[in-house]
């Protein structure tokens, strides 16, 4: 739920813009001001008020006293950063001590949670929605900021820039103490990611670490929401809940779909129920949709989500939990090359690889390699048509300024692998802003939560010794020896159908290795002959030619553009290559790109309405 603080005091007029769009309440604490949507909580400890996105817990007291917990642990911020590993947590705070009048934000080691800080000359405001921020403060559309959610890679701005001018969002693992006048007085940072690691963390020791960070998580809570995909992330997670819990797993799909059925077959082993949603329409949703879930959360991405969150009441928020988004556990982010002898050696042979040490030389080669990724995407043709005023070179020089922040911040870590380096990376951008918006649109009708992200789990993945998590192999070791996960390791997955996931790897390899081709040849026959009605897959599953076959896909498509604030070049390319996917001139991938730039055009035009209020 979204707040607002200021030093200035905040009259109704003020915040009367915001109540076109958004039930709001005011209050104080110490010299500060602030505004709240309705119900945000609020929390009171001992002379401090906060506010926190996701959750904080402290192991140190009893598990059912949750308020406790967070306001011991929200007292030990305010001393100590990085947090002991009493504290854990997937949280942004902000907190007001107000017999000093000093502020602390901080947010976890990823921040999925955003954060957002503005100190003009007479204007200091904290927030955790970008439009409120920009509806209060006097802060205009950065140009550079504009260039990174239109063309940079995930869509995403980079390090603590933002959309707006002056506008910060804080850093993975940054914490920041201001005085009153919204001066900073102090920088941390949390580097606490890899500093530990080893070989020998045994799979039952991790496992309950796991159980006691969901443990603590759902201390308060008798009905637990799962996001339940069916893969090894989400098992982990419903085989940790404990017992006791009204468990529902929900799912986006067709009830045939062979990822749903799978799914179902995990709820029903752990006693689940199990519902399964099927809106594809809500992969281009109607105008006032998009609206909706772009004033409610920011956070339009997946629209899958959409799905289910349609089929919700709000009106009773609780606990959704869901699986790891920067895909730690199984190594996915680590860049190793993928070719027939290291298939052969690594993964059917359980080699070791040979991993790159992180030497300066090699780093700075990694950082000109990413420069020249993100530079290389600006042109005139670009900027022009979203209308930039900035250089090519102004806009390069910037992008590489943002990315060299995030360099520092990558460094601080000394990490002995360039492997790690490369993950850390993907996690700080990929992981943090465009894979943390599904947490942030759950929000609306949830309190989405995501264990494995937390402070502690994090940490404990990330000490994992990189060969233990290339190729699963981990997590295919937790599921053979922890009792709780034995009986999901005979589920098969939906990569690789029909025989269990604990099934001997010279099983297993073929059959992933013939749905893939056989999943390639229909994927060609579709384009080669043009026709949307032929076999998308060998198994059921969604269909995204289906989805830009829809009658009104074009028509929604033009009026999330009627009023236009990214430029007719931009938004013409974009309604341009949607239309070649339809006609299968192009191959139908997921619209990720294209509802982007319509969730950044109601950003845009939001804060545009709002202010002009």
């Amino acid at each position: 739920m979204k707040f607002l603080i200021s030093q200035r005091a905040l009259d109704h007029n003020d915040f009367q813009k915001l109540e076109l769009k958004y039930q709001v309440e005011t209050g104080s604490a110490g010299p500060y001001s602030f505004v709240t949507e309705k119900d945000t909580s609020v929390y009171n400890g001992q002379r401090l008020r906060f506010f926190i996105d996701g959750y904080i817990r402290d192991f140190n007291c009893a598990m059912p006293d949750v308020a406790s917990q967070t306001e011991n642990a929200i007292g030990l911020i305010t001393k100590q950063w990085p947090v002991p590993d009493s504290i854990s947590g997937s949280f942004s705070s902000v907190i007001i001590e107000e017999n000093t009048g000093e502020i602390v934000i901080c947010n976890d080691a990823i921040g999925v949670y955003p954060l957002y800080y503005f100190a003009g000359e007479d204007e200091f405001y904290i927030s955790n929605s970008l439009i409120w921020l920009g509806v209060f403060s006097e802060a205009s559309i950065d140009e550079v900021g504009l260039f990174q959610r239109t063309y940079c890679p995930e869509f995403a701005n980079i390090g603590s820039r933002t959309l707006l001018k002056n506008v910060k969002r804080l850093l993975p693992g940054e914490w920041i103490r201001f005085n009153k006048s919204g001066e900073i007085k102090k920088k941390k940072y949390d580097n606490e990611l890899y500093q530990n690691l080893s070989d020998s963390i045994l799979p039952l020791d991790y496992w309950i670490a796991f159980k006691r960070e969901i443990s603590y998580c759902l201390a308060e809570e008798e009905n637990v929401h799962i996001g339940l995909s069916g893969g090894m992330d989400s098992r982990l997670i419903i085989a940790g809940v404990p017992e006791g819990k009204n468990m529902s797993g929900h799912t986006y799909g067709q009830e045939d779909y062979y990822e749903t059925l799978i799914a179902k077959r995990v709820a029903e082993l752990y006693d689940a129920k199990f519902k399964s949603y099927s809106h594809p329409e809500l992969n281009f949703p109607s105008k006032e949709i998009l609206e909706k879930y772009t004033i409610e959360t920011e956070a339009i991405y997946l629209n899958h989500w959409l799905e289910i969150l349609e089929d919700q009441n709000k009106d009773n928020r609780e606990i959704m939990l869901v699986g790891d988004m920067t895909e730690s556990l199984q190594g996915r982010n680590l860049p190793m090359k993928k070719n027939w002898k290291n298939f052969k050696q690594y993964y059917l042979g359980r080699k070791e690889y040979p991993l790159t040490q992180n030497t300066s030389e090699k780093f700075e080669d990694w950082k000109e390699a990413v420069i020249s990724k993100y530079t290389g995407l600006v042109s005139q043709k670009h900027l022009n048509r979203i209308n930039v005023e900035l250089t090519e070179k102004q806009i390069k020089n910037e992008i590489t300024a943002d990315l060299e922040e995030l360099f520092l911040r990558i460094e601080q870590h000394n990490l002995p692998y360039l492997e790690l380096v490369s993950e850390i990376f993907t996690w700080f951008t990929h992981s943090r802003i465009p894979m943390g918006k599904q947490i942030l649109i759950l929000n609306s009708n949830f309190k989405s939560l995501c264990v494995p992200m937390s402070v502690q789990i994090l940490r404990l993945t990330s000490n994992l010794h990189p060969n233990l998590r290339l190729n699963g192999r981990y997590i295919k070791s937790l599921f053979a020896s922890v009792k709780d996960l034995k009986s999901a390791a005979g589920v098969p997955t939906s990569q690789i159908p029909f025989i269990p996931f604990n099934s001997p790897e010279i099983l297993k390899v073929p059959i992933w290795f013939l749905r893939s081709e056989i999943d390639d040849f229909l994927i060609k026959r579709v384009m080669k002959s043009g026709n949307p009605k032929k076999r998308y897959r060998v198994l059921k599953s969604f269909n995204w030619v289906e989805v830009y076959q829809q009658p009104k896909m074009e028509a929604k498509l033009r009026s999330y553009f009627e009023k236009n604030y990214l430029g007719e070049g931009y938004t013409n390319a974009v309604i341009n290559g949607a239309l070649q996917r339809r006609d299968l001139e192009q191959w139908p991938l997921s619209n990720i790109n294209i509802i982007n730039a319509a969730a950044l055009n109601a950003e845009l035009a939001l804060l545009k309405a709002l202010k002009d209020e």
